[in-house]
């Protein structure tokens, strides 16, 4: 056996680490453990019954047989990646992708993935050893499902040992909770707590969500209308999957959820709606730690040295050749994991998160799938099991939103928008807010409900939620002062403000094409401000095209549209040359008062207009390409894409990704997930209806007809139904795994 000494940069201090090559067994040259796929009484209790676009509708005769459908389902479709998250959530995915998953002893963010990275970080967070510890305190009703989920799964995996990788193996109930656990970690609260460590901010690139709801005073045919839309990448660690529960009597629940998870984020049952959108509550904090020079394992707390507490995480890890042992030290104060050391300054940094020893994180969205009205919804919010998200919620008689959250109490003589001293129990947390104070809105005389990631005060005109309700430390920002309340909206809500608060009725064709609206903001003063700068500097004849073409445009990004193209390219290229400040002017809720009549303005915009169709020129040889030759989708062919991006222009549907060598965009971000549900009418008898739309597809598989099914649907504009009915699925069904026959034993009191 041979030792390897390597040095990593560990918190900011410089560690030896040894690392044990290990030449028998090799990993990823022997079998996986065996999975068994008998002996399983869930196979003779389930039915999956898959839609013409691949969507798992699935019986059980049970929750726990259901469950197990749908972890079997899920396995289908994209095995390799969700087993990849469970790996993560285990901190062992360096087992099957090496060091660089391993993080090598430092935190890093990858933007596309939306998260803090690395097996190391997974350790520090102890994602899966806080589930194994607090096990006995895991809901014993959630935990038979946890356990249902992945024992179809592994069933799959068993099924399939001979066709799938080596280095899969079986799953548990545990690792379930801890992959739940790992995503309110790292992509809810670390990244908070982290960004106040730094001047960086780590900005979600071109993240967010859409959602709106109008009452039925607003809708023409009187009945509820929810709409939402994720702003998720497509291929990310928050990959969106749909599928359709049902249990006779119990559930019957359809909606999305990130691969791995047995639950919806978005979805609706018989009775209710719900969506989520990103917010920032502030949730999470930096402690400064002074370190004992004369030992650097013990900090200050009360004028008392405390010792840090060394927990020893060991890792096996692919290289070239052979499968290396690494170990690395884990530090904590009784505030959390540190995060950072500097020996020199004698100081060291912890992060306090939320729950950080808690499971039934599951808890909290299976309460959201069985809640069956308003009360039952809230009560299940309430737990404060789910650390964030704008909630909007509907069903046949009301709409609701909530800025959910849980944020301790503090005290407010220290700035809580940095690290703050952990030598005093001054700056110890108190109890979380109660849900009940959170800002709120029920049936608002507006007639609308929305959110665009905007703050929670523009969630509906005239809100009457004031900014500084709950103190100046509840938001991660600092909110805006008083008297400038609509200066808040971006320009999606901005948008569907000013389509939602016409005085008039919509209709669902209306509420369906709004979730596609391409509409921008911006350009209602950048074309106007390039008209008139063309009439002191317009003295190239080949730019007159371009202008005429933008003069002539309705503002909306289309496949066929020339001007699309050019105000992509005069946003880019303006904010190249005068910096990404002086564009985000037009991105403002008060760009209006840009002086289209300025010299300065007109001189900067027809430079950036000159330059932006130069570069046209050079990359295309021509200058007339619509926008859906340039902005495309390739998944087993290409198709063309009208929207645009978020980070640019705002618009409400975005379509956005790398730009390629050729100057193409490959589109991999934008909305992760469309649904539009119309409300059930119990006066009239008409049931719920739901329709939805995912951007790629139900699999991972370029073989299978649903790979890129959707996508061509994305890219035509149009989305399909969310069959509900036994009648409708069957009518409508492509393939039946299981009893064919079970779905009629629907308890017709729970159908939808």
């Amino acid at each position: 056996m041979k030792i390897n000494r390597r040095e990593v940069i560990l918190l900011g201090v410089s560690t030896l680490i040894e690392s044990q090559v290990l030449s028998e067994p090799k990993l990823f040259d022997s079998p996986a453990p065996a999975v068994s796929n008998r002996n399983e009484p869930l196979v003779n209790e389930v039915t999956i019954y898959r839609d013409t676009y691949g969507v798992p509708h699935i019986v059980g005769e049970t929750e726990e047989a259901a469950f197990f459908g749908y972890g079997y389902a899920q396995a289908e479709d994209h095995l390799e990646r969700m087993m990849l998250q469970y790996r993560d959530a285990q901190g062992r995915r360096a087992e099957v992708l090496g060091f660089e998953a391993l993080g090598d002893g430092y935190l890093h963010f990858i933007p596309y993935e939306y998260r803090w990275d690395g097996d190391y970080l997974q350790r520090l967070l102890r994602t899966k050893q806080g589930v194994l510890e607090n096990k006995s305190k895991i809901d014993p009703a959630v935990f038979k499902i946890l356990d249902a989920f992945a024992r179809g799964v592994n069933y799959y995996i068993a099924k399939h040992r001979q066709e799938i990788p080596t280095w899969i193996d079986s799953i548990t109930a545990e690792d379930i909770e801890a992959f739940e656990r790992s995503n309110y970690f790292r992509f809810y609260t670390i990244h908070e707590a982290l960004m106040k460590l730094s001047d960086e901010t780590w900005n979600f690139p071109n993240f967010g969500s859409n959602q709106w709801a109008i009452s039925p005073a607003k809708s023409a045919n009187g009945r509820i209308i929810h709409v939402e839309h994720t702003h998720m990448p497509w291929a990310n660690h928050f990959q969106n999957y749909e599928a359709h529960l049902m249990v006779p009597g119990k559930l019957n629940a359809g909606g999305m959820s990130w691969f791995g998870s047995p639950f919806f984020l978005m979805g609706f049952n018989d009775k209710i709606t719900w969506s989520a959108t990103w917010n920032q509550p502030n949730m999470s904090d930096v402690y400064e730690e002074k370190i004992n020079p004369a030992n650097n394992l013990q900090y200050l707390y009360e004028d008392a040295w405390r010792d840090i507490r060394v927990e020893t995480a060991n890792f096996r890890v692919k290289g070239p050749k052979d499968t290396e042992s690494v170990s690395l030290p884990l530090y904590y104060t009784h505030h959390g994991p540190v995060v950072k050391f500097d020996k020199e300054q004698h100081r060291a940094w912890a992060v306090k998160l939320p729950n950080f020893d808690g499971v039934n994180y599951s808890l909290g969205l299976y309460g959201l799938m069985k809640a069956l009205n308003l009360d039952e919804f809230k009560e299940a919010l309430a737990r404060q099991l789910i650390p964030r998200w704008n909630f909007l919620y509907s069903d046949s008689k009301n709409i609701y939103w909530v800025h959910n959250g849980t944020v301790p109490r503090r005290n407010e003589k220290y700035n809580w928008l940095k690290p703050v001293p952990g030598w005093t129990r001054e700056t110890e947390w108190g109890p979380f807010i109660p849900f009940g104070k959170y800002p709120q809105l029920t049936n608002p005389a507006s007639g609308f409900l929305q959110n665009c990631n905007n703050p929670f005060w523009v969630s509906t005109p005239n809100s009457g939620l004031d900014p500084l309700m709950l103190g100046p430390y509840y938001l991660l920002s600092n909110p805006v002062k008083q008297g400038t309340y609509m200066a808040a909206l971006n320009t999606r809500g901005e948008r569907l403000f000013q389509v939602l608060g016409q005085v008039r009725k919509f209709t669902l064709d209306e509420m369906t094409d709004l979730g596609y609206d391409t509409y921008i903001l911006p350009a209602d003063v950048i074309v106007p401000l390039l008209v008139e700068a063309a009439k002191t500097w317009l003295k190239d004849a080949r730019l007159r095209s371009p202008l005429e073409k933008l003069k002539a445009w309705d503002h909306r990004s289309a496949i066929d549209s020339l001007a699309m193209t050019y105000l992509f390219y005069w946003a880019k290229t303006y904010q190249e040359i005068f910096s990404e400040a002086k564009y985000a002017r037009f991105m403002a809720y008060d760009r209006g008062t840009i002086d289209i009549h300025s010299a300065e303005e007109q001189d900067m915009a027809w430079r950036a207009f000159v330059e932006a169709i130069e570069r046209l020129r050079k990359k295309f040889g021509k200058v007339e390409i619509p926008w859906g030759q340039i902005n495309v989708l390739v998944r087993g062919g290409v198709f063309p894409m009208d929207g645009a991006s978020v980070e640019l222009f705002g618009v409400l549907h975005p379509d956005e990704g790398p730009e390629q060598d050729d100057g193409r965009i490959f589109c991999n971000d934008g909305w992760g997930h469309f649904m539009v549900v119309m409300e059930e009418d119990p006066a009239s008898g008409k049931p719920k209806q739901v329709w939805s739309l995912l951007p790629y597809g139900e699999s991972e598989h370029p073989s299978s007809p649903h790979y890129n099914d959707l996508a061509k649907l994305h890219s035509e504009h149009r989305i399909k139904p969310f069959w509900l009915t036994p009648g409708e699925i069957l009518e409508n069904s492509e393939s039946v795994w299981g009893d064919k026959n079970r779905i009629h034993r629907m308890d017709p009191r729970r159908q939808i």
